[in-house]
């Protein structure tokens, strides 16, 4: 049986965490480093000699039953009378089916092996159900997205392996000053709002992405007017050349993000874009310590259409920006679509802390790679009105001055 990884560190068995800043695992006890590949290679071999041990075991499992069935051990022999060795697992690759789309073919191949699901445990909010994902030994008190406390063990169930992970760039620190900085300057804001929200939770989340790759395709027809005018010595005239328009063409899409998180609200996700996607590697379980795994409730099927409209309009907006020389352009028609051709599933690193002030839900969010932060503030009213009488009593002082003496110089 594989055993557990919790990633501890080798040299002092402590917990690793994944540092961003420094792009490697950190020891918190002895403050050791490792790259991501390092223990990767570190528990490869763990797990080669677990795997090793078990499969002796199998083989002396096999020799007893076959001995106790009065067989010999002719039936765990191979040729020459040597044990036969314990046939590698093989990898399961589906083959395409003709006519199938590249979203049907993604999903029968994207699949957790059994090392990688016992590293990782599932945990599910009894208030808004999201469900979160975190390694072995990384605590989960509460919950990002609703700041609910009552967070439950959950099930590892219809959940597939990411195929790319961009890991946090920033660290826990570098979060907490943005959103501080963030407050600053903001006249408006409740002071009890800052005093009283949990700063200090903010907590770092994998947010799971779609990213679609295809071909746009469209035709636009658009209507152009040149207008010329001119006058003579009794009348203005008005000359209108009206033209139709016709642009067509396509465009390569790499990666289109669509997150696939209900919990997430899409205004967020958009305003904390664009991730660099150089920086995408590999997906490895060693990137997750210390961060939690948000699971993705709508599927690659659901989300295609957020995908397809945003490559629509992209593709109509560039074929009308190639019209120029005309006085006015409107946009009759446009019929684009996107030819999908590839999709690929990616964790991408995302700060957020919840937060509840006067009956109300505040939601801010950090992009973990470059530092691009969103959120909603509340207005204090109070602070409305002062500032109101600062900007304009004076001004409505000066009026009403200015109104008496008109009046009393009248009434002289």
């Amino acid at each position: 049986m594989a055993e557990t990884t919790t990633y501890q560190c080798p040299n002092c068995n402590g917990r690793l965490s994944y540092a961003g800043d420094i792009g490697k695992l950190k020891c918190e006890f002895c403050e050791s480093e490792f790259t991501p590949a390092e223990v990767e290679a570190i528990y490869a071999q763990r797990q080669a000699a677990s795997d090793a041990a078990a499969a002796k075991d199998r083989e002396r499992e096999q020799r007893e039953q076959a001995a106790a069935a009065g067989d010999g051990a002719g039936a765990s022999q191979g040729a020459g009378g040597a044990p036969a060795a314990a046939a590698p697992p093989a990898v399961h690759v589906a083959a395409p089916v003709a006519g199938e789309s590249p979203i049907d073919t993604y999903l029968r191949n994207a699949h957790w092996d059994n090392l990688a699901e016992e590293d990782l445990r599932s945990f599910n909010c009894s208030s808004c159900g999201a469900q979160l994902l975190v390694d072995q030994v990384t605590a989960v008190t509460h919950c990002p997205y609703c700041g609910n406390n009552a967070v439950v063990p959950g099930q590892l169930s219809d959940m597939l392996k990411p195929d790319y992970v961009i890991p946090f760039k920033l660290d826990r620190n570098a979060a907490i000053a943005a959103l501080k900085n963030y407050y600053s300057g903001k006249k408006l804001l409740p002071n009890a709002f800052t005093d009283e929200n949990h700063i200090e939770e903010i907590q770092g989340v994998y947010v799971p992405f779609w990213l679609y790759s295809g071909t746009g395709s469209g035709e636009v027809t658009m209507n152009g007017r040149n207008i010329r005018t001119w006058t003579d010595s009794e009348n203005m005239y008005t000359e209108t050349d009206h033209y139709l328009l016709h642009r067509a063409g396509e465009m390569e899409f790499h990666r289109v993000p669509v997150d696939g998180s209900t919990k997430m609200p899409d205004a967020h996700m958009d305003a904390i874009e664009p991730f660099d996607y150089s920086e995408l590697v590999p997906f490895s379980v060693a990137y997750l310590p210390g961060y939690l795994t948000d699971r993705y409730d709508q599927d690659a099927k659901t989300c295609e259409h957020r995908a397809t409209d945003r490559v629509r309009n992209t593709v109509s907006s560039e074929l009308q920006n190639t019209v120029a020389g005309f006085a006015e352009v409107d946009l009759a028609n446009a019929d684009t679509d996107l030819d999908l051709s590839e999709v690929a599933y990616a964790l991408l690193p995302v700060w957020m802390l919840h937060t509840k002030w006067d009956g109300q839900d505040f939601l801010f969010a950090m992009n973990g790679q470059t530092g691009k932060l969103i959120g909603d503030l509340p207005i204090d009213r109070g602070k409305v009105i002062k500032q109101f009488l600062i900007t304009f009593f004076p001004t409505l002082v000066i009026v009403a001055l200015v109104v008496l003496f008109l009046l009393g110089g009248y009434s002289m």
